[in-house]
């Protein structure tokens, strides 16, 4: 009987402990609201959709908000309006460059079924924040 009670306790422990670490490593909000200083992505964008396209620049190159934005360190909180952090020029230029190959040159191709996937940025970065070398094989 002492052997379930100690297990019961230290399972309750263990619950408690993930509990506060996953409350703790919460992700940062996304502004609501209609988004400001957007200099290469649609004026129109709603928040929500904001939200989903940075979820995908994330995932596509293994980063987190502060990979492009600034965070305040009193607050936490990260200012995405602000051009402060230099990575979110790159970025900008790297969003630019792949709405060009999928709008311009691709779009060149008419339909060839072979460039009707369009280019992003984990086709280079595959989940990297700096792209890996190519391997020919």
């Amino acid at each position: 009987m002492r052997v379930g009670r100690a297990a019961a306790l230290a399972s309750g422990f263990l619950l408690l402990i993930t509990a506060t670490l996953a409350a703790s490593q919460t992700e940062p909000e996304f502004p609501q609201g209609k988004p400001v200083n957007l200099k290469v992505l649609p004026k129109d964008i709603t928040a929500a959709d904001l939200g989903k396209q940075m979820k995908r620049f994330e995932a596509d190159l293994g980063v987190t908000c502060n990979h492009c934005h600034v965070e305040d360190s009193a607050t936490r909180k990260f200012d995405y309006a602000s051009d402060e952090n230099p990575d979110k020029t790159t970025a900008r230029m790297m969003i630019t460059m792949v709405q060009d190959i999928n709008t311009k040159y691709l779009a060149q191709l008419g339909g060839d079924r072979r460039y009707a996937v369009p280019v992003t940025c984990g086709s280079c970065h595959q989940g990297q924040s700096s792209p890996p070398p190519f391997d020919s094989r």
